[in-house]
């Protein structure tokens, strides 16, 4: 149980502010009168042809009090006689009306495309996009819900600039994310989520179809808010919340199927015959095959997958008056995915309603509740890959099918045996209060809390197939966990706009973060093989084993932000950050975080007044210091063991005594791993605004936790210890443009893409590094970080052809055990690039790493009419993967189709594909492949049919077919050159879930 406290001193703080707080709003509702100048005003909102404009934000200026329209765009509020009324809707210029007295006011918003009046969610806040110092990337919720992918981050995809998504296949898991590169090496490198203020690693639990908006913080000055969690990004999810007027329904449907998206062609059952009895006899053994007699070709990739079909169905009802507004929807999606027996289901429901009790106070809440519910089933595509396809599945008299000569399980039966069911609860979101006393301040407090009950079932009955694949006593684990984590958050904003000219905007506030944890397990053997019978009282007590670990991480910030804009030319923004963590000890829990920026719109100077070139151009530049506090290794306290060997002490005439020894050595000055950077863009719109684009330089730098050795003094020559020790830089640009054109009142199109240069190197070390890693679980491994390369860049042989002869093996170096067939490995260890003689560690040579150079996204599409069409692409460039599964052989496993027909044999030497061979290779060039590729990510092809049948009652049906990663063009030879893992581990195709391919078919349906 890792427990410790961090912030004990300020508990009582906290407590009074959130138990004390919420009774002051209380008292606050009936000791503040509405003024008596106040009246109620009434009105439409149109766009210039007279057409109802819905969702239009009205407010007070100077205050935070307001409203939206309805439906047909009218609206109603409560104001001052003497007050101005703001109007605001996106792709409209904004419009301030003065009420004197007038108890109607209908008004016309003209159209308008400039992007930089546009509203952009920052931390704890919201700005216009013209202020905004940092560099943030905005994807629409819409953009997301046309993918069939259970995660929004999954569908930011090619969507903006900066972010590396990288596809999981396993139904229910999270993509892998990366913004502006991999700067922690044994730290979670992954972002932050915040959702409606509720921080957190995993949205899996939020539907799609409930998404309003998604923000993607990606440099130090617009992160540094979040200080303490933001070492790695930060990514704002904003969700759907109801609007005044009259009740909306909304239904989305869609189903349809998925499959692997690429296979690997293995060897036929003679085939795979042939190439073992090679290798057997190769090594002095016999033929294990008749290969006459073969008459199985068992594809054993088919035989574990099938077509995964995947369903989403979603319901939402929102609408709302002056008073109150709500937002309730429920959904179902399930996913099948292609591995048998495999699924996962997932039910949300999510309540966002708003109470404002009086013109000063307003109440809240986001309830976001899911329940999961998944069939787990073993990763069996490694299996699939070496089993062989000499035998089948099952034979003739029903049993299953094995090969004794191959210590690989029957993937099928595998898969037949494994039970493993997993239930969760997770309950999300938050309650809130606005209280503005004055006009332009106002109080914001939150409770945030995020609440997770797991239960876990895993049972294998007693079975027997062989020796090498059986189960002699059933067995059943039963598992239960259960975190809850909140975040009590209270700040204050004041907004002042002095004489037209000068706005300024002042955030101070504090939050107190608690994590918890813990989980029980406890399994039994014999328990019968009835499902209402898996209970460990029904099997054998005695085989009876208990674990039970927790943890619990707090966390407190005082954090402040200050932004001020001059005639909406000149913005300056500056942040700070003081947080303390419980992951450090005592003395170091405290860190300072903080970024300053500016901006300027130079398009706004009157020396740009008669320039016909650009219609927006906006330069801006920021600095900022971040952190991160999830590094493994930092535990604070060093364990002891009792050792079973012993010391004598003052010679032979003293009893011997057991030792006690430390199992590792800790870092007592272990603190936050922060990184600093720099962000320096530009942004621009010209032609009329129908090309809209940015271009963005980075440069950060991280200092990282690695594993070290330590002298020998302290213990073991290999002892080591995680210690910041490591400088990690990623620097690099970013350019995005967008066009877009409306031809006619029936045609308008799109098209647009951005590209991401990055460079990841790690600069400096302190101490004795030694960050091997990428194991392929056969005693080899496959990577090393040093200085001058990229995190987890790939360390291996070179080859040199392949040795033809036995004489050519004894004029030259290499490895024990070499015959002719086998690779020569290139001989580079000695000075000045001259060869010593001896094939060794020494003679490995970098060969790139996982992380590219460069990856993009590109997007088009076109409306016509009723009809619409678009398309996105996705793809890196510059970066390699190593084909681990290729790389691994225990003996007589199967092989795939091209090493099987192109292998070096006596009679085919022309090649570069090693003999038949039942050695363990060792890593080499031959193995790493070019991790290009280029995705066709999803087209959509949707029609709008006409509602005039339906009167008033159906205002949108749209129906619509997508097809999800299609296509894939690339390189490598494996399943998919998307490979997730650790910043070290990434890139190696090992056990690697296949990216699938997705077709489907749906509907959108409003009332």
């Amino acid at each position: 149980m890792k427990s410790s406290v961090v912030i004990a001193h300020k508990n009582w703080a906290v407590k009074w502010l959130c138990f004390v707080f919420f009774p002051l709003l209380a008292f606050s509702v009936h000791t503040h009168a509405i003024p008596n100048s106040e009246i109620v005003i009434k009105g439409k909102v149109s766009d210039e042809s007279g057409e109802p404009l819905q969702a239009v934000s009205i407010a007070i200026k100077g205050t935070a009090r307001g409203t939206m329209s309805g439906t047909e765009g009218t609206y109603t509020i409560t104001a001052d006689e003497h007050a101005v009324l703001v109007f605001s809707f996106i792709g409209y210029a904004n419009i301030e009306v003065p009420v004197n007295g007038q108890t109607e006011l209908n008004v016309r918003l003209k159209k308008s495309n400039n992007q930089l009046d546009q509203v952009v969610i920052v931390g704890y806040g919201t700005q216009r996009r013209s202020q905004v110092v940092g560099s943030v990337g905005t994807v629409k919720g819409a953009e997301i819900t046309k993918q069939p992918v259970l995660t929004a981050a999954q569908g930011l995809q090619a969507k903006t600039s900066g972010v590396q998504v990288v596809a999981a296949g396993t139904p229910g898991s999270q993509p892998q994310v990366r913004i502006r590169g991999v700067s922690s090496i044994t730290g979670d490198a992954n972002p932050i989520y915040v959702v409606d203020g509720v921080i957190t690693t995993d949205i899996t639990n939020v539907s799609n179809s409930d998404i309003e908006s998604v923000e993607v913080l990606k440099d130090a000055s617009a992160q540094a808010i979040y200080g303490s969690r933001a070492g790695n990004g930060v990514i704002l999810v904003t969700t759907k919340r109801g609007k005044t007027g009259k009740m909306h329904i909304g239904i989305d449907a869609y189903s349809g199927f998925r499959a692997a998206t690429s296979k690997v062609k293995m060897a036929s059952g003679k085939a795979y015959a042939q190439y073992t009895n090679e290798a057997n006899v190769y090594d002095g053994n016999s033929a294990i095959f008749d290969v006459d007699t073969i008459n199985n070709n068992t594809n054993w990739f088919d035989e574990i997958t099938r077509k995964g079909i995947v369903q989403n169905y979603n319901l939402n009802i929102s609408g709302g008056t002056e008073k109150t507004t709500y937002y309730f929807s429920a959904g179902y999606f399930k996913d099948n995915g292609i591995v048998r027996g495999n699924d996962y289901n997932r039910g949300v429901i999510r309540i966002n309603n708003e109470y404002r009790l009086a013109p000063f106070l307003k109440l809240g809440h986001n309830l976001n509740i899911s329940i999961v519910k998944a069939n787990n089933k073993n990763n069996e595509f490694t299996n699939a890959y070496r089993m062989a396809p000499s035998t089948p599945v099952k034979y003739a008299d029903g049993s299953w099918g094995y090969e004794q000569n191959l210590s690989v399980a029957n993937p099928v039966a595998d898969l037949e045996y494994t039970n493993d069911i997993l239930n969760q609860v997770r309950l999300q979101g938050n309650v809130y209060g606005d209280l503005t006393p004055v006009k332009g301040l106002t109080l914001h407090s939150s409770f945030n809390f995020d609440r997770r009950d797991s239960k876990s079932t895993i049972y294998t009955p007693a079975y027997y197939i062989w020796s090498g694949q059986k189960n002699d006593t059933s067995l059943l684990t039963a598992g239960r966990g259960n975190g809850f984590y909140y975040n009590i958050d209270n700040n204050l904003t004041y907004n002042k706009t002095i004489n037209d000219k000068h706005e300024l905007s002042v955030t101070v506030g504090y939050s107190a973060e608690h994590n918890k944890g813990d989980s029980l397990s406890a399994s039994a053997k014999g328990v019968p093989n009835q499902r209402n019978l898996w209970y460990l009282g029904q099997g054998d007590l005695t085989t009876t084993s208990v674990t039970n670990s927790g943890q619990l991480v707090t966390r407190a910030s005082a954090y402040g932000r200050l932004t001020y804009t001059f005639d909406r030319r000149y913005n300056l923004s500056g942040s700070f950050r003081k947080d303390g963590s419980s992951n450090f000890p005592v003395g170091n829990k405290w860190g300072t975080f903080y970024s300053a920026g500016a901006s300027w719109i130079i398009t706004e100077e009157r020396f740009m007044e008669n320039q016909h070139i650009f219609d927006e151009l906006k330069v801006r530049a920021g600095y900022g210091k971040v952190g991160n506090d999830n590094v493994s290794g930092l535990g604070i306290l060093n364990g002891v063991s009792i050792q079973s060997y012993y010391y004598a002490f003052g010679g032979n005439s003293y009893s011997q005594q057991q030792a006690i020894t430390y199992d590792q050595v800790k870092d007592a000055t272990a603190t936050w791993e922060p990184t600093t950077g720099t962000d320096a863009g530009i942004e621009f719109s010209v032609l009329n605004r129908r090309l809209n684009g940015s271009a963005s330089y980075y440069n950060k730098l991280t200092s990282a936790y690695v594993d070290v050795t330590v002298p020998s003094t302290l213990g073991d020559a290999d002892q080591t210890i995680y210690s910041r020790a490591a400088d990690v830089r990623n620097k690099g640009v970013e350019i995005t443009l967008n066009w877009s054109n409306k031809v006619n009142k029936d045609f308008s199109y799109f098209i647009g893409g951005n590209i991401t240069f990055n460079k990841n190197n790690v600069e400096k070390v302190s101490g004795n590094l030694q960050l091997k890693s990428g194991s392929l679980g056969n005693g080899q491994i496959t990577t090393y970080t040093v200085v001058g390369k990229p995190i987890g860049s790939f360390w291996v042989y070179k080859t040199d052809g392949i040795y033809q002869t036995q004489e050519e093996i004894d004029n030259s170096p290499h490895l024990t055990g070499t015959k002719p067939g086998d690779f020569k490995l290139a001989d580079l260890s000695g000075s000045d690039g001259k060869a010593d003689g001896v094939i060794d560690d020494n003679d490995r040579i970098f060969t790139g790493s996982y992380q590219p150079k460069t990856y993009y996204g590109i997007n088009a599409g076109f409306s016509w009419k009723r009809l619409d069409f678009s398309v996105d692409c996705y793809g890196n460039a510059g970066n390699k993967v190593y084909n681990g599964k290729k790389a691994v052989r225990f003996g007589n496993d199967n092989i795939e189709a091209s090493v099987a027909a192109n292998r070096w044999t006596s009679a085919n030497t022309n090649t570069n594909v090693p003999r038949a061979s039942n050695t363990i290779p060792v890593p080499s060039t031959y193995y790493v492949e070019s991790g290009s590729f280029f995705r066709i990510n999803n087209i959509t092809l949707g029609y709008n049919i006409p509602t005039t049948r339906w009167g008033s009652t159906v205002s949108n049906f749209r129906v619509f077919a997508t097809a999800q990663n299609p296509v894939i063009f690339k390189k490598y030879s494996g399943y998919t050159p998307e490979l997730p893992g650790s910043a070290t581990s990434s890139g190696i195709e090992l056990n690697i879930y296949p990216v699938t391919s997705t077709y489907m078919a749906g509907f959108n349906l409003s009332f």
